[in-house]
């Protein structure tokens, strides 16, 4: 036939190609490594392609008259979809690493007083059009520091889709809703749904209602479905939807899909055992002094108990992970054949390996391209039939010819909802860096998409990686639940210790870490903490051992046994010490002292001249210490470039510390902010004033103040500087940029989430 005229092919035309997929499913070619992200879905990008074409010209075209990869993830991007690619660039050169191309993933009207039933008959609830994204950003902040932190944006759950039949209590609805007007195409099946904020420790979802949720369709639906139980006034809605009469007629049954995603979302909830709670948009004032006393008598109506502490159990993660301590003396075949055996008898779930580990097929790892995606296929591949032959998933962690470090995700036993396969590149301490690839900003979306596994959101980091806060942070804000470290080994204890529990602490989700190494050193080890960052202890599988820690190991950590109590500083008591170098000295509970001389380069980031330096300062309040978006792109702003010899200093101020908050999560975390971005820290509450800088070998020391005044060395608070610098074949200075970009792109996600605005 003749050559494909492929500009033809407009977005609407993929649109129904993907609405035709869906509704006939047909056969297809399974896909490697192009996928088409729709409405929450990963399709098959090469076939719909096709459909679309053939919805566009009538013609049916071949799969063989053109081409998957890079060609059709150019065609989709060009459309403006989103695409999940993991591949090679027809422009990248064969063999040579620095060309290699990668992965890419292409003012507020006052509110109303109350609710409806507070008031006369002839009174009307008006809700306002304006101001939606500060209220919700101001009802974040509220619901962030009510619940210590433990609020995620925009989550989805494997179960919160719409059916994927009508029956039930979904019957009276979908009739309710079709007789509105006669139309029937709302319902449309298996379509994922976004929450706008969830408390999972208090099984807690909150939805924001905006004005155009209170339509005619809406209140036929709530009256639909009484048998349900509410976590809100149902009356009051369904007068809201009297009184407003919301029309949205773009499309032409936007107010009925509306009211049934709506719908679905009560319906599911309540049969999960999650409390749905809603609230109007102008029901409280969320930017007045009073908003978080309104919220708090808002949400005692319903089952929620605002006075439940932190360290209450949050929802279990029902997962048996194994994680294998593979030393250098243990990658033979005859010792990997007995661990897989005990991790076969274990029953476990999911089997982590180390950095750089051995399995049978090392050797086909060791020469392949992981950029290339014939490679990335047969590892794909090899590594599902392994999972399938244990029974388990495996992360599978191993070092290509450049040396680019990866870890494997392989589920041999993936349901349509789960993850089959999934790559992490290795960014940092490697011969080669995903930072060097020309298109990382799209490579990034690809390697940071979480994994899902059982219900369940996975991430994946390696060795280094976790002594940044970054990595696991562009996980943290996507609300994964477990995230997992393939490490070296022959690391310093407490120093992998530490990083590890404030990754728990800061992405409340359960740290994993097994390592490698060469075992004779003694310095490798298994790690586990829970949400709280308190320690797990895990089984050994496979050998009678008198202690952990044991070379060869498989060790079992049954996440369904966690009591959920918080962690601690395990060098809550360490000894404060004097430096013997000191050359900028801070006021013990009085920075502002400086503050008020330094100049103002942002927002919290001031800048102090002194002598031969300059003194950043950057400011982070309250929670925000724990979420590294809130300060690393202070940081790593650009607005520092024109200033010379910088020393660091991050500031927290913490109103309403606790001692328990302090002992349990902020110690740990302030030590591992001097430790991981090279800096002096000092807190500032109404409890405590602490100061802390890095230590030898990037531990963290408590510095001792003399006379009301913490004397600092300066040598040791350069920054980004220190960080991001050529150090031999395992770090470049020009990978900080794209580190930077990433601080931001973990920024913009996380806002993002918040102020989100859903069409559904």
């Amino acid at each position: 036939m003749a050559k494909a005229d492929w500009s033809i092919v407009t977005r609407e035309n993929v649109i129904k190609a993907i609405s035709d997929f869906l509704s006939e499913r047909p056969e297809y070619p399974a896909p490697r490594s192009t996928f088409l992200v729709y409405a929450g879905k990963k399709l098959p990008a090469k076939h719909i392609r096709g459909m679309a074409y053939k919805v566009a010209t009538g013609t049916e075209i071949s799969k063989e008259d053109y081409a998957g990869g890079i060609e059709t993830v150019r065609f989709f991007r060009r459309l403006g979809f989103e695409i999940f690619y993991i591949g090679s660039s027809k422009d990248a050169k064969t063999g040579d690493a620095a060309q290699r191309k990668a992965p890419v993933k292409g003012a507020l009207p006052q509110p109303t007083e109350s609710l409806a039933k507070e008031h006369s008959p002839n009174y009307k609830i008006t809700i306002p059009s304006k101001g939606v994204i500060e209220q919700k950003n101001a009802l974040q902040l509220l619901l962030n520091r009510m619940f210590s932190g433990d609020i995620v944006c925009e989550r989805t759950f494997p179960w919160l889709k719409t059916p994927d039949a009508i029956d039930g209590e979904y019957i009276p609805l979908y009739k309710a809703l079709a007789a509105y007007r006669g139309k029937t195409d709302f319902a449309k099946k298996n379509i994922p749904l976004r929450c706008d904020f969830v408390c999972e420790s208090h099984k807690l979802i909150i939805e924001y209602d905006e004005r155009q949720h209170f339509s005619q369709a809406r209140k036929l639906s709530l009256e639909a479905y009484r048998s349900i139980p509410l976590c809100f006034d149902r009356e009051s809605w369904i007068q809201a939807c009297s009184d407003i009469q919301a029309r949205d007629n773009n499309p032409e049954n936007r107010d009925e899909v509306r009211a049934f995603y709506d719908s679905t979302r009560d319906i599911e909830a309540a049969k999960h055992e999650y409390c749905l709670v809603r609230i109007m948009h102008g029901q409280i004032d969320f930017e007045q002094p009073n908003a978080q006393e309104q919220l708090a008598v808002l949400l005692s109506t319903t089952p929620v108990n605002m006075e439940q502490k932190h360290s209450d159990p949050h929802k279990s993660v029902c997962l048996k992970i194994a994680m294998y301590l593979q030393t250098a003396q243990h990658q033979n075949l005859s010792d990997f054949t007995k661990a897989m055996a005990a991790a076969r008898a274990s029953k476990a779930e999911l089997l982590v390996f180390p950095e750089n580990c051995w399995v049978p097929f090392h050797s086909m790892i060791e020469n392949a391209d992981i950029i290339d995606e014939a490679d990335v296929n047969k590892i794909y591949d090899t590594c599902v039939d392994l999972s399938c032959d244990l029974g388990m998933a495996v992360v599978v962690s191993g070092i290509d010819k450049f040396g680019t470090i990866f870890s494997v995700f392989a589920n041999a036993t993936a349901l349509k909802d789960e993850t089959q396969c999934a790559i992490y590149l290795k960014h940092t301490a490697t011969a080669f860096s995903p930072f060097e690839l020309e298109d990382y900003h799209q490579v990034a979306e690809t390697l940071f998409t979480p994994i899902w596994f059982k219900g369940y959101q996975l991430g994946l980091t390696i060795c280094y990686d976790c002594n940044h806060p970054l990595f696991s942070r562009m996980y943290g804000v996507q609300g994964v639940d477990v995230i997992l470290n393939s490490t070296g080994g022959n690391v310093i204890y407490d120093k992998w210790y530490k990083y590890n529990q404030a990754r728990a602490i800061e992405n409340r989700c359960y740290t994993l870490v097994t390592m490698g190494g060469d075992g004779e050193q003694g310095n490798s080890y298994v790690f586990g903490f829970n949400r709280n960052g308190k320690e797990l202890h895990p089984t050994l599988a496979n050998i009678a051992a008198t202690h952990t820690n044991e070379p060869g190991g498989v060790y079992l950590y049954d996440l369904t046994a966690d009591d959920h109590a918080d962690g601690c500083d395990t060098s809550l008591n360490q000894l404060k010490t004097e430096n013997k170098k000191q050359d900028f000295f801070i006021p013990v509970g009085n920075v502002t002292s400086i503050l008020d001389k330094a100049d103002a380069v942002e927002g919290n980031l001031f800048i102090y001249p002194h002598k031969d330096d300059n003194i950043v300062f950057c400011v982070v309040d309250g929670e925000g210490i724990f979420h590294a978006e809130s300060f690393l792109p202070l940081l790593y702003s650009p607005k520092l470039s024109k200033f010379i010899n910088k020393r660091y200093i991050l500031i927290c101020r913490y109103k309403g510390l606790t001692p328990d908050v302090f002992s349990s999560r902020l110690s740990v975390v302030l030590k591992v902010r001097a430790m991981e971005n090279f800096c002096a820290v000092i807190l500032e509450s109404d409890s405590s004033n602490e100061c802390y800088q890095t230590g030898r070998n990037k531990t963290a020391q408590v510095v001792k103040p003399v006379n009301g005044l913490y004397g600092l060395d300066l040598s040791r608070m350069s920054g980004p500087e220190a960080i991001w610098k050529n150090k031999g074949d395992y770090c470049k200075a020009d990978w900080r940029t794209n580190y930077a970009w990433l601080a931001g792109e973990c920024k913009r996600i996380s806002n993002e989430k918040t102020t989100f605005e859903k069409v559904d």
